[in-house]
């Protein structure tokens, strides 16, 4: 494996990937359920799911350009 592509905070992917993986989350969420429990802070959204959340989180320090 080529390490340019890794870091300690994980690696690149391409966009298309990352948007596949938040697709497939939302199908797993959200399949056999009309509505779903998600509640938005000023930097994080969370998503209640049966057994668990899932929490996003927005940083800008590490990403700002």
């Amino acid at each position: 494996m080529k390490n340019q592509n890794l870091s300690t905070r994980g690696r690149y992917l391409s966009a298309e990937k990352i948007q596949q993986m938040f697709a497939n989350l939302g199908i797993e969420l959200c399949s056999g359920r009309k509505r779903i429990r998600a509640a938005r802070g000023e930097k994080s959204i969370i998503i209640y799911s049966n057994g668990g959340t899932v929490n996003i989180s927005f940083n800008e320090k590490g990403g700002k350009q």
